[in-house]
């Protein structure tokens, strides 16, 4: 084969390499691209799934609760529902018992509990209401939550005007509206998070191996 007749060979096969190379790596890229691309979707469909189940309703005949906020370590749930005509909602901070001694330790006996965790517990009555086995009056409108261990077995139920507290640092006694008794009992099962839930006329509710309850009636018939 003449010189020149070679040298235009050693090019054409030179372009087909660099052709082949070129064509490997644009499939190499296609590939990469499209592995990121399911990942990328498998990871967010994951998330989607976590928060969908998250948001999941837990329901009663007069009530169901929902995750609000599901990105904390207490995640913030609410409870909607109806006493004897009476819309009513709770907002709470639902703590996990984490193996540790819950009354007498992590909820003190005398001493004001924000029934919850982070912001203090908040319920709100659409209508007047008579709450406790008092029966004691209490308008309508949004009141944090608090309640007073004086042991296991003898709970004080506080409905606080400073609706917006953040746990019980700032409560102050001469901004209550009501205090009550609350009635406690031993659960059936133990609860691993605290919840409200509604049974009957009673709001009620749960943690560990305890569950403690009040009655609410609603103010006129």
């Amino acid at each position: 084969m003449k010189p020149f007749s070679l040298l235009i060979a050693l090019i054409a096969l030179l372009f087909s390499a660099c052709e082949t190379t070129s064509s490997t790596a644009d499939s190499i890229t296609d590939a990469v691209a499209e592995t990121a691309t399911d990942a990328a979707n498998t990871a967010q469909n994951a998330v989607a799934d976590v928060t969908e189940a998250a948001t999941e309703l837990m329901k009663g005949e007069n009530y169901e609760v929902k995750v609000i906020d599901a990105k904390i370590k207490s995640p913030r749930k609410e409870l909607s529902g109806e006493i004897a005509g009476v819309p009513l909602t709770i907002n709470y901070g639902s703590p996990a018992v984490n193996d540790r001694v819950i009354y007498g330790d992590l909820v003190p006996y005398e001493k004001v509990w924000r029934t919850g965790a982070n912001e203090a517990t908040r319920i709100t009555f659409g209508k007047d209401v008579k709450v406790g086995t008092e029966g004691t009056l209490l308008a309508a409108g949004t009141y944090s939550l608090f309640t007073l261990p004086a042991s296991k077995e003898e709970w004080t139920v506080i409905f606080n005007k400073v609706a917006d507290q953040w746990g019980a640092y700032d409560y102050e006694d001469s901004s209550d509206a009501a205090r009550v008794s609350g009635t406690s009992t031993a659960a059936s099962s133990k609860a691993e998070r605290m919840d409200f839930t509604l049974s009957g006329n009673e709001v009620r509710f749960m943690w560990d191996d305890l569950m403690v309850s009040f009655p609410v009636d609603a103010a006129s018939k």
